[in-house]
């Protein structure tokens, strides 16, 4: 289903394509009946919140896609800071699989949000993706009046190959944000195994804790699917290699790494980012 945030981009490339090809009149007409049809909701989404007991409306505000439109008509029982700490609350599980932590510095008045990234990354080069990736999809989520995210505090230390830092937010690369099936699937202490955008994925609960990789393993390219998982290390059937799913899938002899993705859960929903 799409998101608020979607509608509203569809429904400006509509209004766009009646002023271009349409009598300046009806265009008109067209912008008033959508806003008459906003208003008309918008109305009756405020009197539902007016009427709704506290737990109900934190249930309702709990639901992506109605927070979105609770967001829209500026009727969020929750501030934007607020909404924008729940979200990096969220991640920071993933930031610490890294090594690293994300705090918010300020939001500005036009919209920009200011963080400030620490720590550093254990072995993961492909962490200039995945972070970015993971921030920004759950700051989208939870506050789309967001306009810009700026970084500060990119890692210092240049610990990828090749002596290049990690952990800079400041990559423009796409990715596709997949949908892999519910979060009570994998078990602490499993693994299970799936498919994101035609790519082998295997999904690791770490203590309750989730986390994707692409399942390759790094030493000898066969898949991990139905390896030995002791909770923490993810072994290759194959050839044996051991792998820390906590510490960003570094090989437990040093010798390389997993290739993480994203991971975000989401209303009971496990949805990995597969870049582009």
């Amino acid at each position: 289903m799409a998101s608020a945030g979607e509608v509203g981009d569809r429904v400006e490339r509509l209004l766009a394509e009646f002023e271009a090809v349409a009598d300046p009149t009806l265009a008109a007409r067209a912008e008033e009946l959508v806003r008459t049809v906003v208003e008309f909701y918008g109305a009756a989404l405020e009197r539902v919140v007016e009427l709704a007991p506290e737990p109900v409306l934190e249930r309702l505000a709990a639901d992506g896609l109605v927070s979105s439109v609770l967001v829209v008509h500026d009727l969020h029982p929750h501030s934007l800071q607020q909404r924008v700490q729940h979200a990096l609350d969220a991640v920071r599980p993933y930031l610490g699989s890294h090594s690293g932590d994300v705090s918010l510095v300020e939001i500005t008045d036009d919209g920009v949000l200011r963080l400030a990234l620490g720590g550093s990354c254990n072995g993961c080069p492909s962490s200039m993706v995945t972070v970015k990736l993971a921030i920004e999809q759950a700051i989208e989520h939870a506050a789309p009046e967001i306009v810009r995210i700026d970084v500060a505090g990119v890692v210092p230390e240049a610990t990828g190959p090749g002596g290049r830092p990690l952990l800079p937010l400041a990559t423009a690369e796409k990715a596709s944000w997949v949908e892999l099936g519910e979060a009570d699937m994998v078990a602490p202490g499993t693994v299970s195994s799936a498919r994101a955008q035609g790519a082998a994925t295997v999904v690791c609960n770490a203590e309750g804790t989730l986390y994707a990789y692409r399942d390759q393993c790094f030493r000898c390219r066969e898949p991990l699917s139905g390896g030995h998982f002791d909770g923490r290390i993810l072994s290759c059937p194959s050839c044996g290699a051991g792998y820390d799913v906590v510490l960003a899938g570094r090989a437990v002899d040093g010798n390389g790494h997993l290739d993480p993705l994203p991971l975000l859960t989401e209303d009971g929903m496990i949805r990995v980012a597969v870049p582009a």
